[in-house]
């Protein structure tokens, strides 16, 4: 790697050389003589939770071939975020990237790229390095549900849409860490949702103790539609009138989710973990329908919004509208959200090679920095292609480095 590369990295990860150690002066045993050093008892470091390696496009499998068309339009959609900001704001979560305005230099470029320059773009306005690290080496995929909804409960249609309740409070513990210079509180999720208790603020109840209130209720769907638009994170309502909205993401009850659909089949009563299984299983069992969703503790409030854009999917956690096969939910607390990674995995036994922006998280997506759920798309063709995307994967972050040239000239038959 170039030793301008291997800097400029240095200075987005805030690392600092150091000289080696001294050696340790020699260990005399009472009674004896001999300066001979004892050795000290060998001891396995602690593995490294988070770390980048500086890497060459030519050596990450499958680069050459990728799609980057969709990871360059969810880049542009964060940057049209990151410009409403000043320069020296830090990016939202993550431990490298530095503040916002190393990214501004390409956020200006990438206005001007045309259709085939996509590979040049990323190649010359940034540098490759490769992600290791502790917890979970996973791919998921997750999509936005279209569901039949109702105003009112009736038949077919009885488990409500709940909007964020109004005693829930939320504490940003990333804040604390600053406040404090916690490291401990740095490593922890960046919020917490709870319930005040007097001058206390405890967990907010788990999926079975929540009740609805007058005025808390959006509308009613199919219990198996319900609970997916809460392991989605949302979905897109469709009722009898023609009309459509969206019912977005507001709030989570803070609880590790667990999947209904796998706690059914792990008692042996559902064959196989999908929805159409689980629906079904619903129906036959109506009485029941409530004691297998309370499998999961986690609960997770919408708030109902108008849908503006049919291309786009719903908006992350970073606020921005997620871009099908270009946004990917990562945990926040290795990657900044706005982090441009490329994966190489694998899809219904071929490769998975794609290019992604983060810019969301989950709750079973914090285990890691090689933990990742790709958003895939609208509806139930992108449904069916999530629910088949589950495997190992290997992780490459893109960073930032000072570029100028004017891309539009650059040959679009010859991006490279």
């Amino acid at each position: 790697m170039h030793r301008r590369a291997v800097l400029s990295l240095a200075l987005l990860l805030g690392v600092s050389a150091c000289a080696s150690s001294p050696r340790p002066a020699p260990i005399i045993r009472p009674g004896s003589t001999s300066t001979r050093p004892v050795q000290p008892p060998v001891t396995q470091p602690a593995p490294v939770d988070f770390a980048l390696t500086p890497a060459r496009f030519s050596d990450i499998p499958g680069w050459a071939s990728a799609d980057f068309a969709p990871a360059l339009a969810a880049f542009k959609r964060q940057c049209n975020a990151w410009k409403l900001r000043t320069p020296d704001a830090a990016l939202t979560g993550g431990r490298y990237g530095g503040p916002v305005g190393n990214w501004l230099n390409a956020c200006d470029a990438a206005t001007t790229v045309l259709p085939g320059q996509e590979h040049w773009f990323f190649e010359n306005y940034f540098e490759a390095a490769m992600v290791t690290g502790v917890g979970e080496q996973r791919l998921t995929a997750y999509f936005e549900p279209v569901v039949q909804a109702r105003r009112n409960w009736e038949p077919g249609y009885t488990e409500p849409l709940l909007t964020r309740p109004s005693d829930m409070v939320t504490v940003d513990l990333g804040a604390f860490a600053e406040a404090y210079d916690n490291d401990a509180l740095r490593g922890a999720p960046r919020s917490l949702n709870g319930k005040q208790i007097g001058n206390r603020i405890e967990p907010y109840p788990k999926r079975e103790q929540i009740t609805p209130y007058q005025g808390q209720i959006i509308g009613y769907a199919h219990p198996a539609d319900v609970y997916n638009l809460q392991v989605q994170g949302s979905g897109r309502l469709r009722f009898p009138d023609g009309t459509e909205s969206r019912a977005q993401f507001a709030a989570q009850n803070g609880y590790k989710w667990n999947s209904a659909l796998g706690a059914l089949r792990n008692a042996g009563r559902l064959a196989s973990a999908t929805w159409s299984g689980f629906r079904e299983w619903l129906d036959t069992n109506p009485g029941e329908q409530k004691q297998a969703l309370n499998a999961d503790p986690s609960y997770v409030f919408f708030q109902e919004e108008t849908v503006t854009d049919v291309t786009a999917g719903p908006k992350g956690a970073a606020g921005i509208p997620l871009t099908p096969m270009g946004s990917i939910a990562v945990d926040p607390g290795f990657h900044p959200y706005g982090a441009v990674v490329f994966v190489d995995g694998t899809y219904d036994g071929g490769a998975f090679d794609r290019l992604l922006v983060a810019q969301d998280t989950g709750g079973a997506i914090r285990r890691g920095p090689q933990r990742g759920d790709i958003f895939v798309g609208v509806g139930p063709e992108a449904g069916a292609y999530a629910e088949k995307m589950n495997g190992p994967a290997r992780w490459w972050t893109l960073l930032p480095k000072q570029f100028s040239a004017p891309i539009a000239s650059v040959s679009s038959s010859n991006p490279g």
